[in-house]
């Protein structure tokens, strides 16, 4: 004799139960699928760590193409330690806020980036000690900036996170990633799941970049 659960457990379902354990299977593996294609749609650098010296600054190609599309600077002024970004091309923006000076905003993980949120000016103030009372990445560990960028005619969204010590006079580019759908918008800190086809060319893209820029400042 079998127990209650067991017997249960035996019987068929109805036909109503059926076709809704086939309808939920259905909807959970078209989420699924969504949620593949999306994070596909994202192309990230990997973890780079490029640290930024004193007087000094760093490109970056995002997109792998011709072009450069912002310019990260690490300078001293008369003020002190700067740090800074700027968009290299229009109609290119940081996400970022005007207080009578420009800045860019720090933003969290999964704060958004998109048509909506960027602006707005190509470019801001990250840490000017003093001089800059706004500032937002004077002390900043993993802080994302976020950036729109154009490439031919379309536009892109990405993130770039950084670790800034403005005291120090130090700046770490740690990654960055972006959405490779024109228009589309990406959430701070997002990246491909691991093994989607859009994390390993990323990855690709990223070790070039790095090569590229190593043989540059060789």
């Amino acid at each position: 004799m079998t127990s209650p659960q067991q017997d249960a457990q035996q019987r068929p379902l109805p036909t109503s139960q059926v076709a809704k354990r086939v309808a939920y299977s259905a909807a959970a593996g078209a989420a699924a699928l969504a949620a593949t294609t999306a994070d596909a749609q994202i192309s990230y650098s990997g973890v780079q760590d490029l640290a930024i010296g004193q007087f000094s600054s760093q490109s970056l190609n995002i997109d792998g193409d011709a072009y450069n599309d912002i310019l990260l600077k690490n300078y001293v002024f008369g003020g002190g330690n700067y740090q800074g970004a700027t968009v290299a091309y229009a109609p290119g923006q940081l996400v970022g806020f005007t207080t009578g000076l420009t800045y860019a905003t720090a933003l969290s993980a999964g704060d958004p980036i998109d048509g909506s949120t960027v602006g707005p000016s190509f470019f801001g103030g990250l840490a000017y000690g003093a001089v800059n009372p706004d500032a937002q990445f004077n002390n900043a560990t993993d802080a994302y900036i976020g950036l729109s960028f154009p490439s031919g005619p379309d536009t892109y969204y990405g993130w770039i996170r950084v670790t800034i010590d403005n005291a120090a006079g130090t700046f770490v580019v740690n990654d960055w990633a972006y959405n490779t759908v024109s228009g589309a918008g990406i959430a701070a800190g997002q990246t491909p799941e691991p093994g989607t086809l859009g994390l390993l060319a990323a990855g690709a893209a990223g070790l070039a970049a790095a090569r590229r820029r190593r043989q540059d400042a060789a």
